[in-house]
């Protein structure tokens, strides 16, 4: 599949400043080689497993979330690795949700039967808990920086500031925001989807 120039920079782009970001703790997430060969392509992500385009796009639709900050979102969390566990906590799956969370989701989004592993469900999980994000904390969807922030320190922890003692964590919101970036605009490059 070829990209257009202005795809291939953005993802060139964003390798530079993730490089330039630090980075995760990549010994901390267990990989399983089951992601996406290019997860910095949103593009080449979507042409190598077209399904997750209409996953998250239904999810999207379902929210009012944009897609890109969803991607951005689980890329940060799992690098899209479906087994993806730090070890140390409940946290589990594409999206990383912890157990409590992960119940809270299935009771309020009536989505009983959903997994972790399972990329439709950790969508549409993103996609769930930035509404609930929007009416607890007020943010907008767009703003991928406050919604990984959120995400990662829950909704009373975002609310009392708790991220602001966690460099690591603010370099991570920065990760989310700007992969979130470079996926709107390789998004809007990618070539369209056939029926």
């Amino acid at each position: 599949m070829r990209f257009s120039p202005f795809a291939r920079m953005a993802g060139i782009a964003i390798l530079s400043l993730l490089a330039a970001c630090g980075g995760r703790d990549e010994g901390s997430i267990a990989q399983s080689g089951d992601a996406p060969t290019n997860t910095l392509n949103i593009c080449a992500i979507f042409a190598e497993r077209p399904h997750w385009r209409s996953d998250v796009e239904t999810a999207s639709l379902r929210y009012g979330t944009p897609v890109p900050v969803m991607m951005g979102i689980m890329w940060r969390e799992s690098r899209f690795q479906q087994h993806a566990s730090p070890g140390t906590t409940s946290a589990y799956g594409y999206a990383q949700a912890i157990d409590a969370t992960w119940d809270w989701y299935k009771e309020s989004s009536g989505n009983r039967n959903a997994r972790r592993d399972n990329f439709a469900d950790a969508a549409d999980f993103v996609g769930w808990y930035m509404t609930q994000t929007g009416r607890q904390n007020g943010l907008d969807f767009t703003d991928s920086f406050a919604h990984y922030l959120a995400y990662h320190e829950g909704h009373r922890g975002f609310a009392q500031g708790t991220y602001w003692q966690k460099e690591f964590l603010l370099n991570a919101a920065s990760q989310v925001q700007m992969m979130s970036g470079a996926y709107a605009l390789q998004l809007n490059a990618c070539p369209s989807r056939t029926a």
